[in-house]
């Protein structure tokens, strides 16, 4: 990868004969609501270039490694003399210059999503960006102006981007590694004849600079090669390190309590479950039990219990524990209703509007809803003292929901005039685990993904799975829970485990009670769980499960992260991957997994090496000469497994 100026811009590109990426790019910022293009630049050092245009002075910095990798830093500072407020730092592709010599019809580009929820997956031409439920939009995208009238071959990709020609040329991943301080996103769009729009943006979210003060936006990474899937899993290798990820060697094993229950879970539901589970240690060996959303007094107002819990939670916690579990439990950690003690007494720990008024950002139940802010002093102690106390009473594992709403304020002001939203999650997450603990399991949900490598143990990267395939007469968007869109971020996700993360597919259904999924539906799921590995929790009631269906859960647990190197083969050519490959962790034996999730039956193929391989789910024997190929009813599966089986 190689980068020169020649005093207006930069040029990128690519080593290699086979790369056909070539660009000029300029470097602006969004200083009081205009636009500030810099130009003018001087080489102050090999790999450091520094330019002055109006009251901002800028500097890049250009680093290469032995891992193949070029990395820009971007620093914009106040050279003025009095404050100013900072929008966006946007690294632009010159019009009229070949991004591509590849022609936007011959392009495919992944896309990344901002929260577990947002959709991810491939595009390619004449498509649009996912859609997104109006009402859902600003928490499924840091940019929902760009997704209000989709445009055909006009995407928006959070953290990452990968630019995928045809066979035969490599791949260009550009991603930031650096999230925890600015939202950072890419604009792409495709031409005619090549990439006519690619920007990456680093958001400064109208932040205050005083004079002399510098915002930094995110390290901006190159990566080229042959592999487009093989980019992302080296980018969250580097995504990681740079982001200090906490790497836990095992994956673990629990209950849930809500995809069962839900929110009407009672004392009483979850001791029943727990004396199953100590009466069958041998069955399901889980390490933890946790309760999810229904406990709590209000949203704010953890450590007190409602009347569906009248022993508290203190006595749950010790059962938990005298049953030979670890025990857990669900918290918003921002969200603060109005009924709440938090806002009754401290409303100067909430986000505030430029007027001075609280920010109410959504309804709970029918009541109105604050967020913490996380740059406020007392709003961190207070975060601190709830997570230390569970940990005192027992909690060894919480599960952090909604978080997404702390990054996603409108208009929201912070204590700190000077912090960025993601800085004021990250502020917020780190008093949490100060207070929690290190030794203690931390699983992060519905939060902004950029935010999460280095606080979090685990992180969930689908929506929720749901005891149906998808809603009835109800207009599906791409971030809704469905079962196909559940196993799309999954799949597409699998390069982010172990590198940031562990990874939260969700957790296993298998009941036939309070279930409408059909035999192949759980089959399907109970596959793409296996294969993706990560945690593995159920969810069930145990006393109704039928005993068939609780060998599905039991092959769940019989080891996690069953499968070694496992990765979508069709990545590049579909949103949703149909055909996933893995080596079986035991034996090294090849599986291929073939989902199909259209409602009509659909024929698979994919090169394979020759040999015999056995189907899990039927038991049939076949014979590959370096092809497998099945067809494979609606909402179903195939698992075949190579020389040594399963």
């Amino acid at each position: 990868m190689v980068l020169t100026t020649d005093g207006n811009g930069f040029r990128i590109a690519p080593a290699g004969a086979a790369s056909p990426f070539l660009a000029d790019f300029r470097l602006s910022a969004e200083v009081d609501g205009r636009r500030v293009d810099a130009s003018g630049w001087q080489i102050i050092t090999p790999g450091e270039f520094a330019a002055e245009t109006e009251n901002c002075a800028f500097s890049v910095r250009l680093s290469a490694g032995e891992d193949g990798a070029v990395r820009l830093v971007t620093e914009c500072r106040n050279r003025g003399n009095a404050p100013v407020r900072l929008g966006e730092l946007r690294w632009s592709r010159c019009p009229g210059e070949d991004l591509a010599a590849v022609p936007g019809p011959s392009l495919r580009v992944y896309r990344e999503g901002w929260t577990m929820t947002s959709a991810c997956g491939s595009a390619g031409w004449g498509e649009t960006d996912f859609s997104c439920d109006p009402d859902y939009l600003p928490f499924a995208t840091s940019a929902p102006g760009r997704f209000e009238r989709p445009t055909p071959n006009r995407f928006t990709s959070e953290y990452v981007t990968v630019l995928m020609p045809e066979k035969g040329l490599d791949s260009l991943l550009a991603g930031f590694v650096t999230t925890a301080g600015c939202v950072c996103r890419f604009e792409i769009e495709l031409g005619e004849r090549q990439v006519s729009a690619f920007d990456a943006v680093s958001c400064g979210d109208g932040v205050r600079l005083d004079p002399g003060e510098t915002f930094r936006g995110g390290e901006l990474l190159f990566l080229a090669g042959d592999d487009p899937y093989g980019l992302l899993q080296r980018y969250a290798v580097l995504w990681g390190d740079r982001m200090k990820a906490l790497r836990r060697r095992n994956s673990p094993t629990g209950w849930c309590s809500w995809y069962y229950y839900f929110s009407k879970v009672t004392g009483a539901d979850v001791l029943e479950n727990v004396a199953y589970l100590r009466d069958h240690r041998a069955e399901f060996p889980l390490e933890y039990v946790q309760i999810d959303d229904g406990y709590q007094a209000a949203l704010g107002d953890w450590l007190t219990a409602n009347e569906k819990f009248p022993d508290g939670i203190g006595l749950l916690v010790r059962e938990i524990r005298n049953a030979g579990m670890k025990p857990g439990l669900w918290l918003a950690p921002f969200m603060v209703e109005e009924r709440s003690g938090v806002v009754i007494e401290h409303p100067e720990w909430l986000v505030h509007n430029a007027a001075g008024e609280i920010v109410w950002a959504t309804r709970w139940r029918g009541c109105r809803v604050a967020i913490l802010d996380g740059t406020h002093p007392g709003a961190q102690e207070f975060l601190r003292n709830v997570f230390r106390k569970l940990a005192e009473i027992g909690c060894e594992y919480v599960k952090l929901d909604f978080m997404m709403y702390a990054g996603a304020v409108k208009d929201g002001c912070y204590h700190d005039p000077k912090a960025t939203r993601m800085q004021a999650l990250r502020r917020g997450l780190q008093a949490i685990r100060d207070g929690f603990g290190h030794e203690r399991f931390i699983l992060g949900c519905t939060t902004l993904l950029g935010t999460s490598p280095g606080l979090v143990d685990a992180e969930r990267i689908g929506t929720d799975i749901t005891p149906y395939w998808q809603p009835e007469n109800r207009i599906i968007y791409a971030e809704a829970p469905t079962v196909p869109n559940v196993c799309r971020n999954v799949l597409n996700r699998l390069y982010m485990h172990r590198s940031l993360w562990i990874n939260d597919p969700d957790v296993h259904i298998a009941r036939i009670d309070n279930n409408k999924m059909s035999e192949n539906e759980i089959r399907l799921w109970t596959s793409v769980l296996w294969m993706a590995g990560g945690l593995t929790f159920l969810c069930d009631r145990f006393e109704t499960l039928d005993p068939e269906r609780a060998e599905l859960s039991k092959l769940l647990l019989r080891r996690t992260d069953a499968f070694e190197e496992v990765r979508p083969l069709d990545f590049r050519e579909h949103t949703v991957p149909s055909i996933v490959r893995g080596r079986f962790a035991e034996t090294g034996a090849e599986v291929y997994g073939f989902f199909n999730f259209e409602d009509g039956a659909r024929t698979l193929s994919w090169s394979c090496p020759a040999g015999d391989y056995r189907e899990h789910w039927s038991g049939e024997c076949v014979r590959s000469d370096g092809t497998l190929s099945c067809t494979i009813p609606a909402h179903s599966c195939r698992l075949f497994f190579g020389r040594g089986r399963e």
